[in-house]
């Protein structure tokens, strides 16, 4: 029986080759987008998943009050010692500490640059599972000097040799020597290492890691298998309170497998993160999916009458409506098949694309096997009796009676329901197209906004210790080439300062304020680097040596401080107590998701990053010309720069690439039911072919012909944009309402999205409508 099912579903696909051809296309396309974003999704999901203890390892955070809450998940060495100390429940308290240092490693004679540097504790390798292919786990970093590689460098520098052993040299003169090899961490792990050396050799390089103050490192907590952790929380908050009395600060734990997907907080408590985008991706998938499915409906329910006869044949030869429900579905499901199949060509074709595109490296072969293939048949299963049900239900309800005298009509309900499902198609294409536009204008105000501060022709090198003590014959080489128009050092960079401090102090202050206010050590010469503007006041200068115990605050500092004359007035801070010589215009040193907050900035003539501003012309000459300064000062050493610009792109990458996603969906909707609407108003032309020939023997017009056929697919669409506008509003404008600076929800936005649905409906409808009112009446009217 089965095998008869499949050969008579197979010689419908191939008797109807348009409209399986229409079905198939249609369902493809859905399926190939569902796909890749399913994908997405799976990848993000299995992030730090892979560790065998990964449920009892809980990350160690703080909500600190700095005038409002902040929650910090760098914290303390110290704290993290006395909780894992204090408390049997916590079996063992790993710590990591990610290095921003710019080292230059040296392998006999080779010469590396250091990414992915890591500091951790001893048992980093014991409590996850980052295995080791040569080295013992326990002992791999218990020595002071020790360092342990991955394969992927060890594969690169010790060819064909053993590294244990042998020793590498840092360009600050530290020797270390290689205890281990370690796997490559897999790409779906929040921490990544090309090197990891002991925690203490950072402690002993920066003793100001073991302050209580210093929020710098992860405290990773193991507990013991089977612990209750809030009551452990609680009890940890009650001990922190005991030691530090004057503290409002609140400890707690987030689960390590959540930090991943949970990591933005408000007010203390998680609030979201990327996990936001996890659920974006995945309504958006499983919404194509469906515009797919109502394609298939639609011209399924259509073309009910070619099958009645054969449904009325066979009840009346005793099938019954089960098995011709069962039949009809499992139709349904082999054109599922060949368009999941079909998709899952697209995908494997086009993934090394969509991997750079979203930065992932996502592996989807063919055949598909493991996850991919429980994914693929689950999408063919859904898919097959969402789209099968409805057609099946409406084929099988024929009764043999009629449809044996000649009565093959369907009734108004199924033209009804097809009607819906086009206005239910074109309610989620419009709010496709919606937020392509709205995402689109955010992203152009984003980029055109002046945020106060340079982005174009700026570059800047991260600097290392090596350079210290070299830096006035570079100063003396950059003054000297012309298309170096200024140059300076900073902290931080300017759009990306993360730190924050509660030590600013002010005459006046409110008792219980604690201001969280971002540092900035800043050298000579930053403002006409960086293109600022001053309120008031001067910035620093070589012509006032005293400078170095002086301050420059922001417009925002000033307001919240309520200084209305600031300048001359003192405050405390990093420098202790000094006076504020000037007021920066206020500029964007964050994302634009949050309001611009408090700046100090303090003279430091020479920091982490060195900034240059170029002339306008041919970069890759200017950066050649800069490189063989640096060259010179350390040969062979592989040069680091990046632009400003390019760090601003990153800051906006999720969201960059969530409007290509959305211009791509809502060209994949609008297709998809495109399709439908085209296939529709075929069989619609065919199956009234006879009355616009009586209507043109009568003397009706082409155009009379068209706008009567054009009209009954135009009104479900017009309705379906009508629908669909306050829905698209509410979601845009909560989308946009995470962000402190956004444009507003114009009108035109919605009128042009209207516009272009209407004309592309038009444009797919009208062909078939101008070609049925062009056809010769004598042709469809022979037979009469």
């Amino acid at each position: 029986m089965i095998r008869n099912y499949f050969r008579i579903a197979w010689r419908n696909l191939t008797r109807s080759r348009f409209f399986a051809a229409l079905n198939i296309a249609g369902l493809a396309f859905g399926m190939a987008v569902s796909m890749f974003l399913l994908c997405w999704v799976l990848d993000e999901y299995s992030f730090d998943k892979f560790h065998k203890k990964g449920k009892d390892i809980y990350l160690l955070a703080v909500n600190a009050d700095w005038g409002g809450v902040r929650t910090l998940t760098t914290t303390p060495v110290v704290l993290g010692d006395d909780l894992s100390h204090t408390f049997p429940e916590i079996a063992a308290n790993v710590q990591v500490r990610e290095s921003y240092d710019n080292l230059l490693y040296r392998t006999g004679t080779n010469k590396v640059q250091g990414k992915h540097v890591i500091y951790a504790t001893g048992n980093l390798f014991t409590e996850f599972d980052f295995p080791l292919v040569s080295g013992d786990k326990r002992t791999v970093l218990s020595q002071p000097n020790a360092i342990v590689i991955s394969e992927a460098v060890a594969g690169r520098y010790f060819t064909n040799e053993d590294p244990v052993g042998k020793m590498i040299s840092l360009e600050d003169g530290r020797s270390l020597q290689v205890t281990g090899v370690a796997k490559d961490a897999p790409t779906n792990s929040s921490i990544r290492f090309d090197y990891v050396m002991p925690m203490a050799l950072t402690i002993q390089a920066n003793p100001w890691l073991l302050k209580p103050g210093s929020h710098s490192i992860n405290n990773y907590m193991v507990l013991k298998p089977g612990t209750d952790v809030a009551p452990l929380t609680a009890k940890m908050q009650q001990y922190y309170r005991s030691k530090n009395k004057d503290n409002t600060n609140q400890v707690w734990l987030q689960s390590f497998e959540d930090t991943y997907l949970y990591g933005k907080y408000d007010n203390g408590k998680v609030s979201g993160g990327r996990i936001e985008y996890v659920r974006l991706f995945l309504i958006t998938a499983l919404i194509v999916l469906a515009i797919a499915c109502i394609n298939f409906m639609n011209l399924s329910t259509a073309q009910a009458s070619k099958r009645a006869r054969e449904v009325g044949v066979r009840k009346s030869m005793g099938a019954t409506r089960i098995s011709l429900i069962l039949q009809f579905t499992g139709e349904a499901i082999l054109m599922c098949v060949i368009a999941a199949f079909s998709a899952a060509v697209v995908v494997w074709l086009l993934m090394p694309v969509f991997n750079n595109f979203t930065g992932k490296h996502i592996s989807f072969t063919l055949p598909v096997t493991g996850r991919y293939m429980l994914l693929l048949l689950s999408v063919i299963v859904v898919t097959g009796l969402l789209a099968g049900s409805y057609p099946a239900f409406v084929l099988s309800r024929f009764l043999p009676v009629k449809v044996l005298k000649g009565d093959v009509s369907t009734g108004g309900g199924a033209a009804l329901f097809r009607k819906n499902l086009v206005v239910l198609q074109f309610v989620l294409s419009f709010i496709f197209i919606v937020s392509s536009l709205v995402i689109y204008n955010q992203m152009r105000y984003i980029y055109h906004r002046n945020i106060g501060v340079a982005r174009e022709n700026i570059l800047y090198v991260p600097l290392e210790d090596s350079f210290l003590g070299k830096q006035k014959v570079i100063e003396q080489s950059l003054a000297q080439l012309p298309q170096v128009k200024a140059f300076t050092y900073s902290s931080s960079l300017p759009i990306t300062i993360g730190g924050t401090s509660a030590d600013l102090d002010w005459e006046g202050k409110p008792e219980k304020l604690v201001l969280g206010t971002a540092p900035l050590q800043v050298g000579y010469d930053y403002l006409a680097t960086m293109g600022m503007s001053m309120k008031e006041g001067r910035f620093f200068s070589k012509d006032f040596p005293t400078d170095s115990g002086t301050y420059v605050i922001n417009e925002t500092a000033a307001r919240i401080m309520n200084m209305t004359n600031p300048i001359g007035r003192k405050i405390s801070f990093w420098n202790g107590d000094g006076k504020i010589i000037g007021v920066v215009k206020d500029f964007h040193f964050s994302s634009m998701h949050e309001n611009i907050k408090p700046l100090v900035m303090m003279l430091t003539p020479v920091n982490s990053f060195l900034m240059v501003r170029l002339a306008k012309g041919d970069v890759t000459a200017q950066v050649a010309s800069i490189e063989k300064i640096f060259d010179r000062m350390n040969p062979g050493y592989p040069v680091e720069y990046h632009f400003m610009d390019e760090a601003f792109d990153n800051m906006y990458r999720s969201e960059t690439m969530l409007q290509k996603l959305a211009q791509i969906f809502a060209i994949v909707a609008v297709l998809i039911s495109c399709i439908g609407l085209f296939g529709l108003s075929v069989f619609t032309a065919e199956q009234r072919k006879k009355e616009i020939g009586i209507r043109k023997v009568l003397g009706a017009s082409i155009m009379s012909v068209t706008t009567l056929l054009s009209r009954e697919f135009l009104l479900p669409v017009l309705l379906g944009i009508l629908l669909a506008a306050p829905v698209s509003w509410y979601l845009m404008n909560n989308w946009l309402s995470g962000f402190a600076y956004h444009t507003d929800l114009s009108a035109w936005i919605f009128i042009a999205a209207g516009v272009v649905a209407i004309l592309i409906a038009m444009v797919t409808v009208s062909y078939q409508s101008v070609k049925a009112a062009l056809a010769n009446p004598v042709h469809s009217l022979k037979a009469e």
